[in-house]
């Protein structure tokens, strides 16, 4: 039984409606996580106005990444066919920008803060994991993001990420957490390369870690590697290209070559993969949903119980230690004055063992409370190094109790069979929202055929 039922924000209600008239196999996933909302919210994981739908991006989201000198620019003002270009193609782009759609023929520009800060965009709360990276970096998030809107009708449900290259950079390692990020939540992640940059040896620090975690991605058909050659006078040896980033890690991929002779046939091949990207993002929102009902369990209750029992431990052994104190301390007396020969008197016994509980529940609460705040704060920050919504230092601390203190109770306050039973029944709910997405799609639809440019590494 709920203590009191969580309530829907407004924007998740306007969600709700919205997912009413595109999707019901997704409207059925939104009302999944409202009853794993309630879950959190009673074990006091969420506050009120949080959601676990917000770790979900309920629209297709594009990342694209690449140097300026890539071709990615070109390829976005393409694809958004504006009269305005969305993206400079003749400027520096330092930050990582996340396109969205304003129905305004006037595009705005706004700073980081305002994605950082709003869980209808992929970069929530990114700031807290620059900070353990590096001092002072959620302090200047705006040199990290910003947000762009545009009035393309190919914008509507999407969110297009553009991201930095591979090029050395003094912020190496912030830079390289908001590319995996950004290319782990979307739907589909184009990669664009210089032709004339032909020897990746030299980006070996920062792709070789990309390409890694691209193969251990749940989809990942999901990455194409684009090389564009427009630029280049002489023509591109694929194989040389597919060889040296398997040399740097990648395991799986497809790829195009977009030269100015084929750039119509490998942008409308590249373009139909855009069209098809609605698919992609309602099984990604279902198994996303059945990974964040798994990682209730695995993740989060698995990080408060080690926080638990490095508790206990940490506590027992201080208790340890002092009894340890006491003995030697008998011992001596034993040397001097002959204790052990006293305390063999019963009532003198009794008096010393009475007097001993009493000095020890005290130190014992005292040393817990102690350790309690630094385990905390460890499972604050790995809260934030997970990338998680529900705040393990508050269910930690809600067993902070003198009878959890003084008893041998290891589990989570309000973890129950009750509660796991709860979530079982939701991952066979959620499992059963495949079959009805399956029959929501034309399976029969035709798929046009690739280009000649298109070729794919299956390893």
């Amino acid at each position: 039984m709920s203590m009191s039922e969580k309530s829907v924000s407004s924007s998740l209600q306007q969600l709700e409606q919205q997912l009413a008239d595109k999707n019901p196999a997704l409207l059925q996933a939104f009302r999944l996580y409202h009853e794993l909302d309630q879950v959190a919210y009673d074990l006091g994981l969420i506050g009120m106005d949080d959601s676990l739908a917000n770790k979900n991006s309920w629209s297709p989201v594009i990342t694209v990444i690449g140097d300026d000198s890539s071709g990615k620019n070109e390829f976005i003002n393409h694809y958004l066919n504006t009269t305005t270009p969305a993206i400079d193609p003749h400027g520096i782009h330092a930050q990582f920008t996340v396109l969205v759609y304003r129905d305004d023929a006037s595009s705005m520009t706004l700073p980081g803060t305002a994605v950082d800060g709003d869980p209808r965009f992929p970069f929530f709360h990114i700031s807290e994991r620059l900070e353990q990276l590096e001092k002072g970096a959620s302090r200047n998030i705006n040199s990290y993001l910003e947000l762009k809107t545009n009035n393309s009708k190919q914008l509507k449900d999407k969110t297009i990420i553009l991201a930095p290259g591979f090029t050395a950079n003094q912020k190496q390692a912030e830079i390289e957490l908001l590319r995996e990020h950004a290319s782990a939540l979307s739907d589909l992640v184009l990669v664009f390369f210089d032709a004339r940059h032909s020897t990746l040896e030299d980006f070996r620090s920062s792709l070789s870690p990309f390409l890694k975690q691209a193969a251990r991605s749940n989809n990942p058909s999901k990455f194409i590697y684009i090389i564009n050659e427009s630029l280049n006078t002489e023509p591109v040896d694929l194989n040389d290209w597919k060889q040296q980033l398997i040399h740097l890690g990648l395991e799986a991929g497809q790829f195009f070559v977009l030269s100015q002779s084929s750039e119509s046939t490998t942008q409308q091949a590249i373009e139909q993969k855009l069209t098809n990207i609605d698919v992609e993002s309602a099984y990604r929102i279902l198994s996303n949903l059945q990974q964040h009902i798994t990682e209730f369990d695995t993740v989060v209750i698995h990080e408060v119980k080690k926080g638990i029992d490095l508790w206990k431990d940490r506590s027992h052994f201080t208790l340890t230690i002092v009894l340890s104190f006491i003995a030697l301390t008998l011992v001596a007396g034993e040397i001097q004055m002959g204790l052990v020969a006293v305390l063999l008197d019963p009532f003198i016994a009794s008096v010393a063992l009475f007097l001993l509980i009493v000095f020890l529940i005290p130190v014992h609460i005292y040393s817990s409370k102690v350790h309690a705040k630094f385990i905390a704060k460890k499972l604050a920050e790995r809260q934030v190094e997970l990338g998680l919504i529900e705040n393990l230092p508050a269910l930690f601390n809600k067993g902070i109790t003198l009878w959890r203190i003084l008893l041998p109770i290891r589990q989570p306050v309000g973890w129950t069979k009750e509660v796991q039973e709860t979530l079982d029944m939701l991952m066979t709910r959620a499992k059963g929202l495949v079959q009805s997405l399956n029959n929501t799609f034309n399976t029969n639809s035709s798929t046009p055929s690739a280009s000649k440019e298109e070729t794919f590494l299956n390893l």
